[in-house]
């Protein structure tokens, strides 16, 4: 992750403090304006529009290097204006180095789990296609939206991980991120940054799915099989719909399949409501921040029953506070809310919630047969 150039902090002399002030009071009405440990400072009358208003001063200090903060401090709306901090520029070399990896670890991934499905260089190559489109694509999702929005992004960093070895199921990789280094100007382009990329991927996973299936062999179940994959709620649909599985019957996934398995565990896991996840974001965005920590708290919860790996990682995430965007005050657009309920549909489609209720119901039937006796 690149970190922000260090500079000599910006002393702001009286007239610096009035050209901002002018530019300030061009858009917003000011009930108070001072110079505040050398940041000017302004606390807004109350009410007052302040989405419109804060994009265009956004707009007007870009020339002066400077960028505006919108907070509220109690029952009041204070807008403070800093230096637009200076960022270092990313070493492309990194990116390709790490993307050139992940080509080398899926592909080895897809070659092992093509054995009795279909020829290994074909297997090998078919998911890392599919994946890499996944994961990608995902992030690009991000990268477009934040380019659009004016936020300083890297490109994506895909990484590398482990191929299948003996029990461990590996997948080849462990996903793929880039970094904001700048905030996004209000919460509607917090909301866009972290729903660009699940619905990306959901909508790929359902087609690598889709394409997948038509190719992976059935074969009768003897009692002998182990290591079967929990599927999400729309793979399931999907497998019933498209091959139309006897019930005797179990499918070997073919590689292409596998990658849409693993696009909707990634679609799940990043809608989670934690840390900065683009569940997260989306939260943080809907919420705010004393709500985002309470659903954080309780998708680490969720996330030890399903992957304790990426409990510990949310965890530690989660030791850094969301910074929220620029402005903090406007509201979340309408048209977005209902976004959020799609969003959930996805979340809901993507994850097992079918295979812990079934669970749940079995451990309470026997816990009341536990009773009875």
């Amino acid at each position: 992750m690149s970190e922000p150039a260090t500079e000599t902090p910006r002393m702001f002399s009286q007239s610096d403090f009035d050209k901002v002030t002018q530019v300030v009071t061009s858009v917003f009405q000011t009930e108070e304006s001072l110079l505040e440990n050398n940041m000017p400072t302004y606390y807004l009358k109350q009410p007052q529009e302040t989405k419109q208003a804060f994009l265009k001063l956004l707009k007007n200090l870009k020339p002066m290097n400077l960028t505006p903060l919108l907070r509220r401090d109690g029952k009041r709306v204070v807008l403070r204006i800093i230096p637009k901090p200076a960022v270092k520029p990313s070493n492309i070399l990194v990116n390709w180095a790490l993307f050139l990896a992940t080509i080398a670890t899926t592909f080895i991934t897809g070659y092992l789990l093509s054995e009795g499905v279909t020829d290994p260089l074909i297997g090998g190559v078919t998911f890392t296609t599919a994946i890499m489109i996944i994961l990608g694509l995902h992030e690009m999702g991000h990268k477009l939206t934040a380019d659009k929005e004016g936020i300083d992004a890297t490109p994506p960093y895909f990484i590398p991980g482990p191929p299948p070895i003996g029990d461990f199921l590996g997948i080849g990789t462990f996903g793929a991120v880039i970094f904001q280094k700048s905030l996004p100007p209000n919460k509607d382009s917090l909301f866009d940054i972290g729903s660009s990329g699940p619905i990306m991927s959901f909508v790929l996973a359902l087609a690598a799915t889709i394409i997948g299936l038509m190719y992976s062999p059935m074969f009768p179940i003897t009692g002998n099989e182990t290591g079967f994959l929990p599927v999400p709620l729309i793979f399931s649909v999907i497998a019933e719909t498209v091959i139309h599985i006897p019930s005797n019957y179990y499918v070997r996934l073919h590689p292409v399949a596998f990658a849409g398995w693993v696009g909707m565990l990634v679609t799940m896991l990043n809608l989670m409501p934690a840390a900065m996840l683009d569940g997260g974001h989306i939260s943080r965005s809907l919420f705010g921040e004393r709500t985002r920590l309470v659903l954080t708290a309780f998708s680490i919860l969720s996330l030890i029953v399903i992957s304790p790996i990426m409990a510990i990682f949310v965890f530690f995430m989660a030791m850094t506070k969301h910074p929220g965007p620029l402005d903090d005050v406007s509201d979340l657009s309408s048209s977005r809310k209902f976004v959020f309920v799609g969003l959930v549909v996805i979340f809901v489609l993507s994850s097992f919630l079918h295979y812990f209720l079934f669970y749940g119901i079995d451990v309470l039937r026997g816990l009341l047969g536990f009773l009875a006796l």
